[in-house]
């Protein structure tokens, strides 16, 4: 059943200017006296510049200006930023080693800004850019996974991005697994994936009077605003973002990147306004990526198919410019009841670009090992899959202890079950139509809550309308259309008389739109502010349950009342907090032409109270998509002699198309989660993808009695090198 807002919005409130082309974009802004800067970028993986013909480009039509190493430090204002001695020192600092750009002469990896060309038109900046004249000393780069732990670092202490440890135990996995009847060895593959949104990162930057104002496409304004102020030696106050709508980010525009530094650089050097927008083959090396990663997963059961053990080990890409620790084992420790469980991360330094967070970064690519593997188990205990995950289902947090908030889990599996008209039972479950062989898999998925200190301030007018002020982005998730709900809940307004103010510094504090924290952040603060605007109006003796707020402003022949709201974390909650996700699929493999096709998709997910139907079906559509992709064809390929990525555009790096995706079926089930934060809302953003790629393998397992073991998966590679259990 699905539980939803009362009075929601019934239609997306950004969708018309979008459609009309209303909405601005970073690079649509129209600014005075704007000049150009294009990237030069380095083609070598591993070495150093040895020189850059800067009056040779001077000399070209048109051009304002190089930056680069040469003058850097001069235009920074501060002296060039020290390289830490340990790599992971630089994921301490707040401009996350953007202004580490140009600080010296040191090439780390193949598609590093090396200078930039600024120009009055574009297309000079463009010219001049490929006419640089740049000469290396290159040396060997050191790409390419190790294939066992030993070769990597030594495991990962502390915390991994959203505050799982890194490497955990409990209980005694090692002694379990040598004593368990039942055992699952295997090890499971995934390559470097980019996230390749439509709208490509851009920056506008201009000075005035020692302040920066910056438009720039990213996830978070106000974090961006301080990683300059950091990156320039400015006040926070000093340093403006606007960022109104964003094409899509998926985690690529979580930090500031080398980019919207240089763009602040090169405005200085200029003394005017300066856009800078990455191409596509740039965004490959500039705005992070998923990391390349191996995992070893280890399940020990008895006959009965209760899990004795498990132990998670994942070796991770790194950069050796900024050091980001995919979290993929952080779900193992409490997606099922075990009391044995061991998680271990370790990191290679590569000579590839640094990465970072893309849509539930770890728990998508450690969702497909954990679920394959117990796919594998239900497969050696002759045993069906769900079966298997319900005998092992956790009641309450097996690592910490606590009470779920809530769980719905046990009804994702039946409802998405029954809709998917799921055959059980340990024997396989597909079939053939012709040559076609047909398959069906499913996987469970888990996603926790994160939330983060967040401000916000409404104002409510004489006239029934009402204004939501807050700096948060709108990355397509629908920030326009929720918080009005929550607003207008509130204030007992209608949804469509509320507007949300958004995208800008100069607006109440808002964090990163990431890791699906903001309905749980924002959404506190909301309320909060609204609580604040009715305490005003009870301070006048006449706001009751009888009268709204309107009403009382009219009463008083005053225009408007403002109310605002500050919230952030008090401690850990009492309760964990997940939202759940069952996937089921159906693919048709065909041996002939090795294709394989997903035909349908059925997911039941539980986030709570869904407060938008409309942005939370799309929220859900979109995250299962990424995850077809994951699983079937995405994937970064690097040659091994340079250290260069190969497939640096849509052409040749392979996402889905509408002709790829088959109608999804979302069912959303559960009730209110009434400890969980705004309304009874869980997160919603990235559950849908966690899970994905494991139901989709399970199902080519199903229909081809071949383990996909590596992604993407595809049948020749799998009839090469399948394994047959």
């Amino acid at each position: 059943m699905m539980h939803v807002s009362e009075s929601p919005s019934s239609r997306r409130v950004d969708a018309p200017s979008k459609v009309v082309g209303g909405a601005l974009y970073t690079a649509d802004h129209k600014i005075d006296g704007v000049t150009y800067a294009v990237l030069v970028c380095s083609p070598i993986a591993h070495g150093r510049i040895t020189s850059i013909d800067v009056e040779g480009a001077l000399r070209m039509p048109g051009i304002l200006g190089v930056v680069s190493h040469l003058n850097a430090a001069e235009l920074r204002g501060l002296p060039a930023p020290a390289w830490p001695t340990k790599p992971e020192e630089l994921i301490r600092r707040p401009d996350h080693g953007a202004s580490l750009t140009f600080a010296d002469a040191v090439i780390r990896y193949a598609g590093q800004a090396v200078a930039a060309v600024v120009a009055d038109s574009l297309q000079d900046a463009t010219a001049a850019a490929q006419a640089l004249t740049v000469t290396y000393d290159a040396d060997a780069p050191i790409v390419g996974l190790s294939e066992h732990e030993a070769e990597a670092t030594d495991p990962q202490t502390g915390e991994i991005p959203g505050g799982e440890p890194a490497t955990s135990s409990r209980g005694d996995a090692e002694g379990a697994l040598s004593e368990a009847p039942i055992r699952v060895v295997a090890t499971y593959k995934s390559p470097a994936a980019h996230h390749n949104p439509i709208e490509a990162p851009a920056t506008i930057a201009q000075w005035s009077d020692g302040t920066l104002v910056v438009y720039d496409s990213n996830q978070g304004p106000h974090i961006i605003a301080a990683a300059l102020a950091s990156a320039f030696g400015l006040e926070k106050k000093s340093v403006r973002v606007i960022s109104e709508f964003v094409g899509g980010a998926f985690g690529c525009k979580l930090q500031l990147w080398p980019h919207g530094y240089v763009a602040a650089l090169a405005a200085r050097l200029v003394k005017r306004p300066v856009k800078l927008v990455l191409t596509r083959p740039q965004m490959f090396t500039s705005v992070g990526h998923r990391p390349d990663l191996m995992q070893h997963v280890t399940l020990g059961a008895d006959q009965h198919g209760n899990l004795l053990a498990i132990r998670h080990e994942a070796i991770v890409q790194t950069g050796l410019v900024d050091e980001y620790v995919e979290g993929c084992v952080g779900r193992t420790r409490t997606r099922y009841a075990c009391p044995n469980v061991s998680v271990v991360t370790r990191l290679e330094h590569l000579s590839l670009p640094a990465g970072t967070s893309m849509r539930a970064p770890g728990k998508s690519t450690g969702s497909f090992a954990l679920e394959s593997a117990m796919d594998e188990l239900a497969a050696a205990l002759h045993m069906d899959p769900i079966e298997l995950r319900l005998r092992n289902f956790a009641s309450s947090d097996p690592d910490s202890g606590k009470p779920w908030s809530t769980s719905a889990l046990k009804e994702c599996y039946e409802v998405g079950a029954a809709r998917f008209g799921w055959r059980s039972g340990g024997a396989r479950r597909g079939g053939s139509e012709g040559r076609l062989l047909i398959g069906h898999g499913m996987a469970s998925g888990s996603y926790p809550r994160y939330a983060s200190r967040a401000t916000a301030s409404v104002v409510v007018f004489a006239s029934g309308r009402a204004t939501i002020s807050t700096g948060v982005a709108e990355i397509g998730t629908g920030n326009t259309t929720v918080m009005p709900c929550i607003a207008a809940e509130a204030l007992g307004l209608p949804a469509d008389a509320v507007e949300l103010r958004f995208g800008d510094t100069e607006l109440p504090f808002a964090p990163q739109a990431g890791g699906s924290r903001i309905v749980a952040s924002v959404g506190h603060a909301v309320l909060r502010a609204c609580e604040d605007l009715k305490k005003k109006l009870a301070g006048e003796g006449l706001f009751g349950p009888e009268k709204s707020c309107v009403e009382i402003l009219r009463e008083l022949e005053i225009d408007s009342a403002e109310g605002y709201g500050a919230w952030e974390p008090d401690g850990p909650l009492p309760v964990s907090v997940e939202s759940n996700a069952a996937h089921f699929c159906e693919v048709a493999v065909d041996p002939i032409y090795e294709t394989i096709r997903v035909r349908r998709f059925v997911s039941a997910v539980d986030i709570g109270r869904v407060l938008s139907p409309v942005t939370a079906r799309s929220q859900v559509l979109g995250a299962i998509t990424m995850g077809l992709g994951q699983a079937l064809c995405e994937e970064t390929l690097v040659d091994p002699r340079f250290g260069r990525y190969l497939n640096i555009d849509l052409g040749e790096y392979l996402v889905p198309v509408s002709a790829d995706v088959p109608k999804i079926d979302v069912s959303f089930v559960g009730e209110p989660d009434p400890q969980s934060g705004v309304l009874g809302a869980k997160s919603a953003g990235e559950i849908g993808i966690v899970g994905a790629a494991a139901a989709v393998a399970n199902a080519v397992y199903d229909a081809t009695g071949l383990r996909p073991r590596t992604l993407p998966i595809r049948y020749d590679t799998l009839a090469r090198g399948g394994s047959r259990p």
